[in-house]
């Protein structure tokens, strides 16, 4: 049944006020050329971020990993501290080192991000030198590991560490990379375009000041903050062949995990300068496909930069390149729409994509 159903792609069409979710390294919304003209953009890096650590997922009932250089720092877990109170200190820090290095290279931080609960961590940290994408079982074996640990872990301790077939749904769908460990990388299932808008945006300042309660003369802060609005196009293709493959042939969670990744990228937005712009926007047209067909992204239909003044324009534009597209080569098995000035809602776009 999956593989009549290989390719699910994803065409949204969304509307954000003035807002700065995506900053580039001087804090200005970031921006990309296309069609010879400043586009804004949102990176698909951020919006992947966003997706992932959001509650959708979890309130599911979904597994999904940590992506840190800090596993050992993290007091929840409290492993380093296990450890030192257990071995020692020179033994704490080698066995950690050991732990680690089965993933990527390690190095010693000075000191932790917040304050040590105890002066002995000062020092004693241990990193990866990159971020490394664990799993929720590596992690639970890394922790049952040294509960469990009388001496130096073993080569065979260690090489258990490492999760054989992860069911975390954002590996499954965004994959991993660990260069010490290829064997251990994961291949993602699911694409993703960087946002950008099919207005022409100029970057805009926004000039503030901050007023103090207590002082009546004047402000006791000035400063200045840019931002942008457009109308963005969003695209997305997930390999179900490739998803199923990541679960272990789990046709369930495989659909469910679909499921959680479209309504994600339809309700959640990434969360920078959320607070001093409320950019909370939806979707106002999603078209949902799904098939054997080529996947394409459909942004040509914005060559030409439009107007952000005609939400339906935009619709009719989208529409007419994929109807083109779908003439000149082979065209999707189905599609469903969801449009906010016609028909179709998101539930049934769920409905339409969850079933492979």
């Amino acid at each position: 049944m999956i593989n009549n159903n290989r390719f699910i792609q994803l065409h949204l069409l969304v509307s954000y006020p003035p807002s700065n979710p995506n900053r580039d390294e001087l804090g200005q919304p970031k921006t990309a050329i296309m069609g010879g003209v400043q586009r804004s953009r949102i990176s698909s890096q951020s919006l992947k971020r966003a997706w992932r650590t959001s509650e959708i997922w979890k309130t599911k009932g979904l597994d999904i990993g940590k992506r840190t250089r800090e596993l050992f720092l993290d007091k929840k877990l409290g492993l380093y501290e296990k450890l030192l109170n257990k071995h020692g200190d020179k033994n704490a820090e080698k066995y950690t080192k050991a732990i680690l290095d089965m993933f990527a290279k390690t190095a010693k931080v000075k000191q932790a991000k917040e304050a040590p609960v105890d002066e002995r961590f000062v020092g004693k940290e241990i990193v990866t030198e990159q971020p490394i994408h664990f799993s929720s079982q590596e992690i639970a074996n890394i922790k049952k590991l040294v509960d469990e640990l009388e001496k130096e872990p073993t080569k065979e301790q260690l090489e258990d560490l490492l999760d054989k077939s992860p069911r975390d749904i954002d590996l499954a769908m965004f994959g991993r990379m660990i260069a010490k460990r290829p064997d251990k990388n994961q291949e993602a299932a699911m694409q993703v375009a960087h946002a950008i808008s099919i207005n022409e945006v100029e970057i805009e300042p926004d000039f503030f000041t901050a007023v103090d309660d207590l002082n009546k003369h004047g402000s006791a802060h000035m400063g200045e903050q840019e931002f942008v609005s457009a109308v963005y196009y969003l695209y997305l293709c997930i390999d179900t062949e490739q998803l199923l493959k990541n679960l272990s042939g789990d046709n369930t969670l495989a659909g469910n995990a679909i499921k959680a990744a479209v309504e994600s990228a339809a309700v959640i937005a990434p969360s920078g300068k959320q607070n001093s712009y409320a950019h909370q926007a939806l979707p106002f047209y999603i078209l949902a496909e799904k098939g054997n067909a080529q996947p394409r992204n459909l942004s040509l239909a914005f060559l030409k930069a439009i107007k952000a003044d005609d939400a339906e324009l935009a619709i009719e534009k989208l529409r007419g390149i994929k109807n083109k597209f779908n003439t000149a080569y082979t065209k999707p098995d189905a599609e469903k729409e969801m449009n906010l000035f016609g028909e179709g809602t998101l539930q049934e776009i769920l409905d339409f994509v969850g079933t492979l």
